[in-house]
């Protein structure tokens, strides 16, 4: 046997039969695949709590309330004095604690003050993060249709710019559908957006298709490369 710990032989071995253990859903449905399955989401259930009071709530939450990020100077003198607003996390975290009166009858009613909390505050970062996307997407829409650069026209991106207000301008002239009818001028030019939005469409599908096989790629490679080696080693013993 190799120097390999022990350890990482078995998560290896484990890897593989997992990874042909979803695959095997391509053939149906079976109890290989749900048990798998089932281990996974329990896993992820257990692993994402720990994960989230290891990685976010203690470090920015506990140790700033319990002094910890107070440094010191060699001779003990401390390096900033500690900030008694930390204690005002006490506040949302007993507003939080609130979800758990859904287990009383009697007291079920404090629930929706940390829901409407959270509603209204989700709704107000959805707005924000809708404004925050669209607003550049708008001010990027914005070309000039005629390039200067070195006091000559750049009659490449000129054209590129020309073709993405035209391309732009018919695509939303698609979704215009207060003025005209299917006659006139913006009813025609309406048609042309559909090609242009599928063709779009297209894209969007092709990038995805080439995700899901980029990871088919590193996990066939990962049976075939790493999960067949192990596999050997252990059968042969070397």
């Amino acid at each position: 046997m190799t120097d390999t710990p022990l350890l990482e032989i078995f998560t290896v071995v484990l890897a593989g039969v997992a990874t042909l253990a979803i695959f095997s859903y391509l053939m149906g449905e079976n109890r290989f695949y749900r048990f798998f399955e089932h281990l996974f989401i329990g896993i992820a259930a257990g692993l994402s709590p720990v994960l989230a009071i290891r990685d976010y709530v203690w470090p920015n939450v506990f140790e700033p309330m319990l002094g910890l990020t107070v440094e010191s100077f060699p001779d003990g003198t401390p390096v900033s004095e500690y900030q008694p607003l930390y204690l005002l996390y006490f506040i949302p975290m007993g507003i939080g604690l609130l979800y758990y009166t859904l287990y009383s009858k009697r007291l079920a009613w404090m629930a929706k003050i940390p829901i409407g909390i959270t509603l209204g505050a989700s709704g107000a970062i959805a707005i924000k993060g809708f404004f925050a996307e669209a607003i550049p997407q708008i001010k990027s829409s914005f070309k000039p249709l005629l390039v200067l650069g070195n006091n000559q026209i750049d009659w490449i991106q000129s054209f590129n710019n020309a073709l993405f207000v035209v391309i732009l301008i018919l695509v939303l002239n698609y979704f215009f559908f207060t003025l005209g009818k299917e006659n006139s001028v913006q009813g025609r030019t309406a048609q042309l957006g559909r090609p242009l939005l599928m063709v779009c469409f297209g894209a969007f599908f092709g990038s995805t298709v080439m995700a899901r096989l980029a990871l088919l790629v590193e996990r066939v490679q990962f049976l075939l490369d790493k999960w067949c080696s192990t596999l050997f080693m252990l059968v042969t013993g070397g």
